[in-house]
């Protein structure tokens, strides 16, 4: 059986990062910074907190509207806002800092993200106001597109933060696409590390019913899906494969509903896709959805190994 040592060595940052960098734009904070610390207290790491304000964020759309604070005024507001946060966080005893500038959210958190070495990126799906795309669609979304670590959605619905941060059901929807063996590898070792029970799942098309040989392509589904779980998985978690028929958003929601999961690691390709599909919003529709924190991680030759 590896031991622990040798599956953190190659790509511990990524299971357990010793630096977790969140995202927020202050909106998003009730529910995203419990998650935060839960999984900086579960992996021993601290935390960076950060909030950029955008290009003309001050300036009013409306003539006639109330003049927004001016980019100073709303600096200060924020590092007050946030300096509050991280005092809490601190007395739960994770190291936490904050930083906020101006910028393009994007490049200045995935540059940040290199920068202090950070080995996961938080971010909440819903933000100020609770606009449905607020965060996901202008930041979160594109963060996925350029990030060079796993990124960790969190929706205003997920379950509550485990006291732990260790997730305990793991769900790993799988695409079978090039690179898919890395990611769920990748999923297999956090399960490892956390003693959690892992599912990995795949989503037949609808299309499949009725087809002569549907039974035959089942089956070889589900030996594709049990080819990737290493033999000694058995003696530190239950590793389970499921194959459903039916529209990949509403299965893998489902599924996670039925398991309870309380984390669902997906793997996404260059474009934030889960499919090699142009305009595929499979992953956006999974993250804004789910129930639980989604841990995206990008399909990347070697990741796994």
């Amino acid at each position: 059986m590896k031991t622990l040592d040798k599956i953190v060595s190659s790509k511990r940052s990524f299971v357990v990062p010793d630096k977790i960098l969140v995202a927020t734009d202050l909106g998003d904070t009730d529910y995203l910074i419990p998650h935060a610390v839960a999984q900086a207290r579960a992996c021993g790491s601290s935390l960076t907190l950060v909030h950029v304000i955008p290009p003309g964020q001050a300036i009013p759309l409306d003539a006639s509207a109330i003049p927004y604070l001016d980019v100073a005024e709303m600096k200060q507001e924020a590092e007050q806002t946030l300096n509050r946060v991280a005092a809490q966080a601190q007395a739960s005893g994770i190291p936490c800092d904050v930083i906020v500038m101006e910028g393009n959210p994007r490049e200045q958190i995935t540059a940040l993200a290199r920068e202090t070495d950070a080995g996961r990126i938080i971010a909440g799906t819903h933000g100020r106001r609770h606009l449905k795309k607020f965060l996901l669609g202008s930041v979160a979304h594109e963060i996925l597109r350029s990030a060079e670590v796993p990124v960790c959605t969190i929706g205003p619905h997920a379950h509550e933060a485990s006291s732990f941060g260790a997730p305990r059901r793991i769900l790993h929807p799988v695409s079978l696409c090039a690179g898919f063996e890395n990611s769920a590898r990748m999923a297999i070792e956090m399960a490892q590390f956390y003693r959690a029970d892992i599912t990995l799942l795949h989503v037949l098309p609808r299309t499949i019913h009725g087809q002569p040989d549907a039974d035959r392509v089942v089956e070889w589904t589900t030996s594709e899906l049990r080819r990737v779980i290493p033999e000694e998985a058995p003696l530190w978690t239950q590793a389970t494969v499921q194959v459903e028929i039916g529209e990949v958003v509403e299965e893998v929601l489902n599924v996670a509903a039925e398991l309870s999961a309380d984390l669902i690691v997906l793997g996404v390709n260059n474009d934030a896709s889960f499919w090699p599909i142009r305009g595929d919003d499979t992953v956006y529709s999974i993250i804004s959805q789910a129930k639980s924190p989604v841990l995206s991680i990008r399909h990347t030759p070697g990741l796994g190994s």
